[in-house]
C-alpha cells in the first residue's frame, strides 16, 4: 500500500489547527453567547452600543441578532466544526490501520 504517514499526519495536524482556529474566531457553537471568541465579543460590543445605559432596556433589534447568531451557532458548529473533526478523525483512523496492517505484514515475514 502507499501511503506517506507524515503526510498523513500533517493533514490530521492542519485539520485539527483549522478547527481551533475556527474556535477562536467564532466559538464553537455550544453557547448563545461566547465572549472568548472574536465573534462572541463583537456580539457583546454590539449589545452594550444597543443598550440604553439608563434604563438596561435592550435596543429590540438585538433579539433578531441573537437569534440569527443562534442559528448560525447551530449550523456552523454542526456542519463546519463536526465536519473538519470528523474528517480529522477518519484520516488518523486510516493512518493507525495502515501502520497496524504494515506491522502485522511484517511480522508475518518474521
Amino acid at each position: 500500500m502507499l501511503y506517506d504517514k507524515n503526510q498523513m499526519t500533517h493533514l490530521v495536524e492542519t485539520l485539527r489547527q483549522y478547527h481551533r482556529d475556527l474556535v477562536a474566531v467564532a466559538g464553537d457553537g455550544s453557547s448563545a453567547v461566547d465572549t472568548s471568541s472574536d465573534f462572541g465579543q463583537a456580539y457583546e460590543k454590539l449589545k452594550q452600543a444597543w443598550t440604553d445605559p439608563n434604563s438596561g432596556a435592550e435596543n429590540g433589534a438585538l433579539e433578531y441578532v441573537a437569534g440569527a447568531k443562534s442559528e448560525w451557532d447551530a449550523a456552523y458548529a454542526h456542519k463546519c466544526l463536526s465536519t473538519l473533526d470528523n474528517v480529522a478523525t477518519a484520516v488518523e483512523n486510516a493512518l493507525h490501520n495502515a501502520l497496524a496492517a504494515d506491522a502485522k505484514v511484517g511480522q508475518s515475514f518474521g
